[in-house]
């Protein structure tokens, strides 16, 4: 038996894997440039805003706000969890920051999606990057999509005061909290490179 047809039997199970291999690559996420490519929306899920101003003083405090929400994109099989912890005061969020929202391990390099949030005025700014294999593994589309929306808010606003405050205890202590929000949002700009 000479040497070239023992390398060509070594080589079956390497062809006849490949392919395989390339379609459940590509099928991973079936469905994915066909939804990027469509009446795209995201889907901010349970947006939460809720503050906290402990006053442990007349004139000291340790003040909290903090936003939670999850971003669904229809093309992925995935939810962004978006939150973010602020001690800016008076209103803790004014627009000039932008989060990192945590994805799944594993997720494709160079996607992800960021939020920024002015409470002042209710909006929240968003932009998210994704990628989809399912129509051409070796050349693989690059989506990244930017929205904004105004979001309103139904809180409730309460103060408590310790009337019999000495030195040690909480002087004062003021919880905002507000309704969770859900609501699709269209992007106003979507760019995808192949």
């Amino acid at each position: 038996m000479t040497l070239l047809p023992i390398c060509l039997l070594a080589l079956i199970p390497v062809v006849l894997a490949s392919p395989t291999l390339l379609v459940e690559q590509r099928d991973a996420n079936p469905g994915c440039t066909e939804a990027s490519f469509g009446n795209f929306s995201w889907m901010v899920d349970e947006f939460d805003y809720h503050a906290s101003y402990i006053f442990t003083t007349p004139a000291h405090q340790n003040s909290w706000g903090y936003t939670n929400f999850n971003l669904s994109n229809p093309a992925l099989p995935y939810k962004a969890v978006c939150n973010a912890t602020s001690s800016q005061l008076n209103d803790f969020f004014y627009g000039d920051f932008w989060y990192e929202c945590s994805i799944p391990d594993g997720s494709p390099a160079g996607t992800g999606a960021t939020f920024a949030f002015n409470r002042a005025s209710g909006q929240l700014d968003f932009n998210q990057t994704w990628r989809c294999s399912d129509e051409d593994a070796q050349y693989p589309t690059t989506f990244r999509g930017y929205a904004t929306v105004n979001l309103t808010l139904e809180c409730n606003d309460t103060t408590w005061t310790n009337p019999n405050w000495t030195m040690g205890q909480i002087y004062s202590d003021r919880e905002v909290k507000c309704a969770p929000v859900t609501l699709p949002v269209k992007p106003y700009t979507i760019t995808a490179v192949a």
